[in-house]
């Protein structure tokens, strides 16, 4: 069986050295990018930024596609996942919005996202949804909070469907929540690919 370091050469990829791992540092990383290639358990991806990344998928990774959600189908008591910035105003736009389907849980969360400068990443289930002028007004209740977050007719609105390895194919785009370890090497346990024409947006 190839070592990982021969699955890292096939996909045209090399490994980092330890310096800049050590530079990079051990943690959560967020990889937004298209696919290489598949090479065993190995996944090349190019992020935006021209980076070549070798991403090691665990035993057992899920894979997730996306289908698009109409903005009148989120009403009270449906978890959304909403990347958002301050308006003018000060109130929250959301820029991307993640339906989870029907029962699923969601970790009630409100953290800083990486997508811009003042960017926030709001996880709680619905608690109001009201019309306006420009769509809706979604209060979302997170942690104990109501959090309002006015959401655009042209905001994207996305619900993971499944998918399969076999839907990891070179160019499609992907959207990866990995660990780096102290070697420099990037794992993940979920992968987000694009398909039918419906690509990941967070």
């Amino acid at each position: 069986m190839p070592t990982l370091s021969r699955r890292i050469a096939a996909l045209g990829l090399v490994a980092l050295p330890a310096a800049t791992a050590l530079a990079q540092g051990a943690g959560p990383v967020r990889i937004r990018g298209s696919i290489v290639g598949l090479e065993g358990d190995v996944l090349g991806v190019v992020t935006r930024s021209g980076d070549r990344l070798a991403v090691t998928l665990a035993e057992g990774a899920a894979v997730s596609a996306l289908r698009r959600v109409a903005l009148a189908d989120i009403t009270p008591g449906t978890a959304l996942g909403v990347v958002a910035e301050p308006g003018p105003d000060g109130t929250l736009r959301a820029t991307a919005i993640t339906v989870l389907p029907p029962g699923a849980r969601i970790t009630e969360l409100q953290v800083p996202w990486d997508t811009g400068e003042n960017a926030s990443m709001n996880n709680g289930p619905v608690e109001a949804a009201v019309d306006s002028a420009s769509g809706r007004d979604l209060t979302l209740s997170i942690l104990g909070r109501r959090v309002v977050v006015r959401v655009a007719a042209d905001t994207p609105l996305l619900m993971p469907i499944p998918a399969s390895r076999a839907d990891l194919v070179a160019g499609a785009t992907v959207f990866i929540n990995g660990t780096r370890g102290a070697d420099g090497r990037i794992a993940t346990s979920r992968v987000i690919v694009s398909k039918d024409g419906v690509a990941p947006v967070i």
